[in-house]
């Protein structure tokens, strides 16, 4: 499904109104939440920040951890960035992790001007960030979209993963998902019209100042961690202006277009069509390295927007010396923001796992 991350997370918590796609006026409150946050995020790219070339593309990335740490190559969920886990990030390494978090190719800090690329490219890019980096295996990982990104690296590449941590994403069939259980969560999902705004300006600020202008009126209000996850997807394109998630149409199509592809993936773009045909069962029959399971349930079961578990409950049959599955209760998708602690004690457990086999 479309699900949003980090940063189109922040975008439901402002609640933007139509109003808001509009230019509106600078304030100084605005200016300093702004201010504030593009401080902190070049304070991230000093200590983390790195930038490389391979298959084409600009690919950022950031990194933390000691190059002796047990590499956990990081692909973040639909429209999120390479900050996706900064929060999580120091325990992680704490725990014997060299974290490394990339922006998947056309989003965050990531852009280009070709959409037509599927989960599997994106594998390809990543393996190629291992190959520029000297890492021969790694733990290899993802929420949402990331964690199919992370599935397709093992489907194409098994001899260089250690492990995988699929955070709801990658473990789970989506045309599975709409047959056994309908389309009708994914329909109030459209009536309640999820999605970022199309926000574009001359500047980033302007683009900024559109996002949270009527909502600010002391900059407190906009803590720059919180600004961050909307900074970091605000971009410049190639034809010099800057945008909010640029090229997510391109990339994930609407919701009204998921819901028919229930019955018409073809009608996909590239990169939810790979998504969406993705096979798990088929993908891990031969199963040979640890796998965890992240599966957040909503607190009303009956309305969750992922009803998955019944396809995890499979898949962990099929390996279960081998698959660490971990539902996660009265939790929402981005599970690694409302449980982090879990996420943590998991993440060992699956470290642990990887080491001994």
């Amino acid at each position: 499904m479309i699900v949003f991350s980090p940063a189109s997370m922040a975008v439901a918590v402002l609640s933007l109104p139509p109003s808001l796609r509009s230019p509106l006026p600078d304030t100084d409150a605005v200016r300093a939440a702004f201010t504030a946050a593009e401080a902190l995020e070049a304070d991230y790219e000093k200590k983390h920040g790195h930038v490389v070339e391979v298959n084409g593309i600009r690919l950022h990335y950031l990194e933390w951890g000691a190059k002796n740490g047990v590499p956990l190559v990081w692909a973040h969920g639909s429209m999120g960035t390479s900050y996706e886990l900064r929060a999580l990030a120091p325990r992680l390494v704490a725990a014997g992790y060299r974290l490394i978090a990339p922006c998947l190719r056309g989003q965050g800090k990531t852009q280009v001007t070709d959409y037509n690329f599927t989960v599997f490219h994106i594998a390809d890019d990543l393996v190629a960030l291992m190959d520029r980096l000297g890492i021969r295996t790694a733990v290899v990982g993802g929420a949402s979209k990331g964690g199919f990104v992370a599935a397709a690296i093992y489907d194409q590449y098994p001899t260089r993963v250690r492990g995988l941590l699929l955070h709801d994403g990658g473990s789970w069939s989506n045309q599975i998902m709409f047959d056994r259980h309908g389309t009708k969560r994914l329909e109030k999902t459209i009536a309640k019209n999820q999605g970022p705004p199309p926000i574009e300006g001359e500047t980033r600020f302007d683009v900024f100042k559109a996002l949270v202008g009527d909502h600010v009126t002391d900059a407190s209000q906009v803590p720059p961690e919180r600004a961050l996850d909307l900074l970091a997807n605000i971009n410049q394109r190639p034809d010099g202006k800057w945008a909010f998630m640029a090229g997510f149409k391109e990339m994930m199509g609407t919701y009204e277009g998921y819901l028919a592809s229930a019955v018409a993936p073809s009608t996909l773009p590239p990169l939810q069509r790979s998504q969406h045909l993705f096979n798990p069962m088929a993908v891990f029959r031969n199963l040979s390295v640890p796998m965890l399971i992240i599966d957040p349930q909503d607190a009303d079961t009956a309305d969750d927007e992922l009803p998955v578990t019944d396809q995890n409950l499979e898949l962990e049959a099929l390996h279960p010396a081998l698959i660490i599955h971990k539902i996660y209760p009265a939790t929402q998708h981005a599970a690694y923001q409302q449980r982090p602690d879990w996420v943590i004690r998991d993440a060992i457990e699956l470290l642990a796992a990887v080491r001994r086999k």
